[in-house]
């Protein structure tokens, strides 16, 4: 479900976030501090949880990346982190313009097809799924699988990672026919690793049981079931 937004546009974001800057600039001593060193404290404050530092310290990284060569993605990764923080906070309609604009940056700096721009549409697209708005999570899942599959291969983790989230959005659609080989796949490879993660391997089985049974496949599914709960038992 979408929801109506009212985003406001770059310019207004960077003025506001300007705003924050001036009003803790004393206490930040904007002048001093290099880019890596700013986005250090932000990730201290924010585990600290002074929210509001943190918030500070990410504009002022921003503004010092600004200042960087356009080929150089240190605004793209301010950016997302930034927008990761806003989302954080549950901040969506701040968050989302960050996020579009860093995968922007990217797709400049590296190209369209780069796994680092796979790997931020992935992020782009869990941030989608979980405001439920599948329509614009689903195309972005598809690409970056694309992407990564062919450049890293089928049994990567991060392939792995990103074939089970696009199956558990089929899933949680109800489209058991298009979820039903990706888990298929997922399952077959993690068969065949040496010591594949016990968790992940347990959610697998799990949600692949529960395609099988919308299927109708109720003796395939407690197959599964019963595999995922022996592993669960000896963790």
């Amino acid at each position: 479900m979408t929801a109506a937004r009212d985003t406001p546009g770059p310019a207004t974001r960077r003025g506001q976030r300007l705003a924050i800057l001036v009003v803790l600039a004393g206490t930040l001593a904007c002048q001093t501090q290099s880019w890596e060193q700013y986005m250090e404290a932000a990730a201290f404050a924010y585990q600290d949880e002074d929210f509001q530092a943190a918030e500070a310290w990410f504009v002022a990284a921003e503004q010092v990346a600004l200042e960087f060569e356009p080929s150089d993605p240190r605004l793209a990764i301010t950016l997302g982190n930034l927008a990761d923080f806003y989302h954080a906070q549950a901040r969506d309609a701040e968050a989302e313009p960050l996020y579009l604009e860093a995968l922007a940056l990217l797709e400049r700096i590296d190209g369209p097809e780069s796994p680092r721009v796979a790997r931020f549409a992935a992020d782009l697209a869990v941030f989608y799924a979980v405001l439920d708005r599948d329509e614009e999570a689903e195309p972005l899942l598809q690409r970056a699988l694309g992407t990564l599959d062919w450049e890293l291969g089928p049994d990567h983790l991060d392939v792995l990672v990103i074939r089970s989230a696009l199956a558990g959005l089929y899933l949680q659609q109800g489209r058991h026919g298009d979820a039903e080989p990706l888990y298929r796949e997922v399952l077959a490879i993690m068969d065949d690793q040496r010591a594949p993660d016990q968790d992940q391997l347990v959610t697998v089985l799990q949600e692949y049981a529960l395609v099988l049974r919308g299927m109708g496949r109720a003796d395939d599914a407690l197959t599964l079931e019963a595999r995922a709960r022996a592993i669960r038992d000896a963790l």
